[in-house]
């Protein structure tokens, strides 16, 4: 049954809490209470994404969810696809250039009932390498954290970053600011052919990652012709036995992530934008496959875990908006 906005909220036994944070993305809902360093009390996790909310309950969801950690003047500070015009409330995307640590400043804060303030983090809008206009939201509220990381460890917070997922975001954080940014279409991309297509139908899933089925992906979208020439190869190899059924959907993703490495660290270098060193963030195992790219293009890597940027990057706005 689901507790309207009046139900009786218990209020968290944490002290003096610092803000409750949430991602609230397409497919999940998290939620993580922290406390006054920025480290978890509490957390949790449902499958109560955005596209599994009607209109106008997101209130009564948040407060089923953890409406026992309210408490009178404790920020909720969210993250995500909440902001979209499909979510709570359209937060209207900030342009860039944009100077991370002032997102604090564009919070949008909603009209509720809950005890507390509730805000949500602004996406970022701005021109691809393409010169096209691009979007991101949620992935900037990982960037802070980012830079929270990397100024944590006495690091310089000029770096090229790597979000690989559905719509990977290639982001160069320059002195704590964001003057441009690039997203790819790998992720649906992959996701596409590898659901509906006559590269992959009839061919068996595996949940086995076969790294030398991938790295010849990889290795092949090094050669001439093209993504679009590269993609058929995975049939004609198939038919030709050069590579067996169980492989073909791991040479088709070591192909797109190869194209989309290459392609994007090319375009980078050409605007003198390259990194030695690119900063990974996203989940372990997506991460994992986009190193193996840029070990093959001789580019040293690092990873961060997305849920913990995401946290970080939470934790630095709601200090900032005090």
């Amino acid at each position: 049954m689901s507790i309207n906005s009046q139900t009786e909220i218990k209020p968290t036994e944490l002290t003096n809490p610092l803000c409750i944070a949430v991602d609230w993305g397409t497919s999940n809902l998290r939620a993580y209470l922290l406390d006054q360093n920025g480290k978890i009390h509490d957390q949790r996790e449902s499958d109560k994404g955005i596209l599994n909310v009607a209109p106008n309950q997101y209130e009564n969801v948040l407060i089923d969810f953890v409406g026992d950690w309210f408490a009178d003047g404790v920020p909720v500070l969210m993250a995500g696809m909440v902001g979209s015009r499909t979510g709570w409330q359209e937060v209207p995307y900030q342009n860039c250039p944009v100077t991370l640590d002032d997102l604090s400043q564009h919070l949008v804060w909603l009209q509720t009932n809950l005890p507390g303030p509730v805000a949500i983090v602004p996406g970022l809008q701005g021109r691809g390498l393409s010169g096209c206009n691009d979007i991101m939201r949620g992935e900037e509220t990982q960037l802070v954290g980012v830079m929270d990381l990397l100024q944590e460890q006495g690091l310089q917070d000029d770096v090229l970053c790597c979000l690989p997922g559905t719509h990977c975001k290639w982001v160069r954080i320059e002195n704590g600011q964001i003057h441009q940014f690039s997203t790819t279409f790998s992720g649906e991309f992959f996701a596409q052919i590898n659901t509906d297509s006559s590269l992959t139908r009839g061919l068996p899933q595996s949940q086995t990652f076969d790294k030398a089925a991938f790295e010849k992906g990889l290795h092949t979208s090094q050669q001439q012709g093209g993504l679009l020439h590269h993609l058929f190869s995975a049939r004609s190899n198939y038919i030709n036995e050069e590579i067996k059924a169980e492989q073909v959907r791991d040479y088709l993703s070591g192909i797109i992530i190869g194209h989309d490495v290459n392609g994007m660290l090319s375009a980078l270098d050409q605007k003198q934008q390259h990194q030695d060193k690119v900063y990974l963030v996203g989940s372990k195992k997506l991460c994992e496959r986009y190193a193996c790219a840029l070990d093959v293009a001789g580019v040293d890597h690092e990873f961060i875990d997305a849920s913990d940027a995401t946290i970080r990057g939470l934790k630095r706005l709601a200090a900032k908006s005090e």
